[in-house]
């Protein structure tokens, strides 16, 4: 349901916007042709001076305020929350991913990694590159509290304790287990660190509130003095490339964005017509693009994909963020902390392949701005392609069915999500792997908000059982 304060209005993507008008004294009391005139006389009024405004001030919009997209329905108020008490983007995408380590501990948790791309769209400065995938086990803080520790320091504008807060309270009282962990502790056999679950059933970390707690009363300075020279996040300018006439951002080297970057400048080549995005050819091409590259680049040997969660979020002042953080296999190491948090498993001399993405178009100031966060180059390129050879809106895209394509080169099919390819598309995908690629549930989800001039809409991709909130 819609949530009413003095402050404004949060809604979810789930349910339409309504106007809940108290009746007036007028209403209630004044009847028949007295009503008619009075109602005639004062709609004549409004009309001149919306005329006279319309004229001398142009069309009157309702701007939104901003959005936040997880894969949680709580998650995502807890950020917009943030927004409406007056913090950014990163606030909100740091309160957010908090919350994530309470709910999706299988994808994420405070031992995770991860990146965090930030763009301001008013001042069109390059975006930056907050890049926490590569820091040691500290003794003081959790690698994931000490990446977003340094990204509030840096371009948060709300206190620390504000941020942490909000979890607390669903580590305390429980909360509800959503389908997809329940799938990744079935895939993984995992009971032993939570027992056997259900959908919907009510559970609580042992020791995580009192963590959580810990974490949000340290003050500022002592926060701070652990963000280390020789242990601290790594900040860059975003790489930039041009796609079908749109500017894209993602991750400089030693990150997979670059290999993006040339599977798009392949597809590019083939240009596709709109009426093509709709045909097997286009997706065989795909698939097969991404082989060659995977295969040139050696990409399984370069980079591993392990899961992740993304947080995207976007507030009134055009800040956009794209946080993705996450673990190196589902449950990390699979050993519960005494402080009740995984801790996460360590790939030596690998990188992890996740990418937060930012697409602006080139010509057109106010024309779209998306963002979202991506576990890999095939399923980044994938919502790319619809969303601008496909010309798709982002829940179409989103909601498209999608291939994976294996560190060995193979190509996947989710084969229980809704849409799914046709049999002609699925045939010809699977023509180009001589051994198959089981993709298993849960799948990777990708979150996604777009503006384009003050229209601001968001998604929550259903494979992570998520709602985008705005408002």
């Amino acid at each position: 349901m819609d949530r009413d304060n003095s402050q404004g209005e949060i809604t979810r993507e789930d349910l339409p916007l309504k106007s809940n008008k108290p009746t007036s004294a007028c209403e209630e009391y004044i009847g028949g042709s007295k009503f008619i005139n009075i109602s005639f006389g004062t709609l004549t009024v409004i009309i001149t001076i919306a005329l006279v405004l319309q004229i001398y001030y142009g069309d009157y919009q309702v701007v939104p305020h901003g959005s936040v997209a997880t894969d949680n329905l709580e998650c995502s108020e807890i950020g917009t929350a943030i927004l409406k008490k007056g913090g950014n983007a990163v606030d909100a995408a740091i309160a957010s991913t908090f919350c994530l380590s309470v709910f999706a501990p299988h994808v994420t948790g405070l031992d995770a990694d991860g990146q965090l791309l930030l763009y301001n769209h008013r001042t069109r400065n390059p975006a930056i590159l907050v890049d926490f995938s590569n820091l040691n086990v500290s003794t003081d803080l959790p690698r994931l509290v000490l990446g977003l520790a340094y990204c509030q320091k840096k371009y948060g504008s709300l206190p620390w304790k504000d941020l942490v807060e909000p979890s607390i309270r669903y580590a305390r009282d429980g909360f509800l287990v959503s389908k997809v962990l329940v799938q990744a502790i079935q895939l993984k056999k995992a009971e032993e660190l939570f027992g056997h679950l259900e959908a919907s059933q009510l559970i609580k970390v042992k020791k995580l509130p009192e963590t959580l707690q810990n974490i949000a009363d340290i003050s500022e300075s002592q926060l701070y003095s652990y963000i280390k020279p020789d242990n601290s996040p790594v900040e860059s300018e975003a790489y930039k490339f041009n796609f079908n006439n749109y500017n894209i951002f993602v991750p400089n080297v030693p990150s997979i964005g670059p290999q993006l970057a040339l599977v798009m400048q392949q597809i590019e080549k083939f240009k596709f017509s709109l009426e093509d995005t709709k045909k097997a050819r286009f997706f065989y091409k795909m698939a097969e693009t991404m082989q060659i590259v995977y295969r040139d680049f050696q990409i399984g040997l370069t980079f591993h994909e392990g899961v992740s969660a993304n947080v995207v979020a976007v507030d009134k002042d055009d800040n956009y963020v794209s946080l993705i953080s996450g673990l190196t296999f589902l449950f990390g190491s699979g050993e519960m902390t005494s402080s009740g948090y995984i801790m996460n498993a360590k790939m030596e001399n690998r990188r992890c392949s996740r990418l937060p993405v930012l697409l602006t178009d080139t010509h057109h100031i106010c024309g779209r701005r998306i963002i979202f966060g991506a576990n890999n180059i095939a399923l980044a390129a994938q919502v790319i392609s619809t969303l601008l050879l496909g010309d798709m809106n982002v829940t179409e895209s989103i909601e498209s069915p999608r291939f994976h394509v294996a560190p060995i080169g193979t190509i996947g099919i989710e084969r229980f999500h809704y849409p799914s390819f046709d049999k002609e598309i699925a045939q010809y995908l699977q023509s180009l792997s001589s051994i198959p690629n089981p993709v298993y549930e849960p799948y990777d989800s990708i979150n996604v908000v777009e503006k384009t001039g003050d229209s601001l809409s968001s998604h929550s991709d259903s494979r992570g059982g998520g709602i985008a909130s705005r408002f």
